[in-house]
């Protein structure tokens, strides 16, 4: 999708919730940002005054065109990320977007598998809900430090699907990381159709790897930090293979979801 022009939006806060730890999910009013895609995201405001200065980039966690509706979902993480959790329903919050680019392919007849890490959750839920509504196969991959940073079981199923699920601690599902779960899945003979991967550095690299040894397309949803996030100030460019060379495109504004066969990470 083609970024248009930046578009501040007053968008009314109905309705907030803690669904995991440090984990918050707005709901909001927001007509003109329910038409976004799975992958897109928002630049949030986070306090009223200048400080904090920046903006904060949130992945669109659905999004429900009829109702004019769309949800977030944010990672205490930091001051900006701590004021946001603050917020009340009944209080506007001052939005720009939606922005980027996002997942392709979704609507292909393929089995796709998604693999998130942590609040990487977020917009693979988006893609994922789409299939869904769709009735096109798909399969979850959710990876997380504990039960206790990852939403509940019950989160997943309102929502017609269930994930596989990794924590470091072995609380929930398989002990250890989910790109072991990836890898035994693409040990399988039916292999998915294409994976889609969003989460940290160090589970990326290890996807990428894997895809590729496995032959199986892949695309990858960034995160960064970013300053202008309109694409000004290069702040979150990454390096990316083009006809053989290598060149940088900016997250806010080439992506956030890149081809994983283009996006210099792993080998």
């Amino acid at each position: 999708m083609e970024r248009k022009a930046e578009i501040a939006h007053r968008c009314l806060l109905l309705d907030k919730s803690e669904i995991a730890r440090g984990w918050h999910l707005f709901e909001l009013e927001a007509p003109l940002l329910a038409c976004a895609e799975p992958g897109q995201f928002v630049h949030l405001r986070t306090g009223c005054s200048s400080d904090p200065l920046l903006r904060r980039p949130i992945s669109i966690h659905y999004a429900d065109a009829a109702a004019g509706r769309i949800r977030l979902l944010v990672q205490v993480s930091g001051r900006g990320t701590a004021l946001l959790a603050r917020s009340s329903p009944g209080e506007e919050l001052d939005l720009l977007g939606p922005f980027g680019r996002g997942f392709p392919f979704l609507d292909e007849a393929a089995p796709a598998l998604f693999v998130a890490g942590g609040i990487g959750m977020a917009p693979l839920f988006f893609a994922a809900a789409q299939r869904q509504r769709a009735g096109l196969p798909f399969e979850f991959i959710l990876g997380g430090r504990s039960s206790a940073f990852l939403p509940p079981e019950e989160y997943f199923l309102d929502h017609g699907f269930a994930p596989l699920t990794a924590t470091e601690d072995g609380s929930r599902g398989l002990r250890g990381l989910a790109t072991a779960l990836l890898e035994k899945r693409l040990a399988e003979a039916n292999r998915p159709g294409r994976i889609h991967a969003c989460g940290p550095m160090p589970m990326l690299t290890r996807v990428v790897e894997l895809a590729r040894a496995a032959g199986v397309p892949l695309h990858l949803s960034l995160e960064s930090r970013m300053a202008c996030g309109v694409g000004a100030c290069l702040g979150c460019a990454v390096p990316v293979k083009v006809q053989g060379n290598i060149e940088y495109r900016r997250v806010c504004r080439d992506g956030p979801v890149f081809d994983g066969e283009a996006v210099c990470i792993g080998n």
